[in-house]
């Protein structure tokens, strides 16, 4: 697959666009193929803790939501200060940083 085809497929999936409409719309053989490709390009762009696949999906679909509202939360509007804390609680749980660890 080509690279911007790869990269389309990993776009279409951080916007919610199930597998198997994805690997359709970009005349891909399976939802498979389509899985393969955006967690190649995922790869490429997480730089955290290793992580499942769908698990980094959800981490860079979290990045791009608070990338849009960071602008207006620095600005102080409360609604996007709540949003961008919202989000990173989500991105916490998801990374499970907020169980102790095992050394504690």
């Amino acid at each position: 697959m080509s690279d911007e085809r790869a990269v389309q497929a990993l776009t279409l999936r951080l916007a919610g666009v199930d597998w198997p409409t994805i690997a359709d719309k970009l005349g891909l053989d399976d939802a498979a193929d389509a899985l393969e490709s955006a967690s190649e390009v995922a790869d490429t762009q997480y730089d955290g803790l290793p992580l499942d696949p769908l698990r980094v999906l959800e981490v860079l679909r979290y990045d791009r939501l608070q990338a849009a509202v960071w602008k207006d939360a620095m600005k102080g509007d409360l609604g996007a200060v709540s949003a961008v804390l919202n989000i990173s609680d989500r991105r916490i749980r998801a990374l499970r940083l907020n169980q102790r660890s095992r050394d504690d």
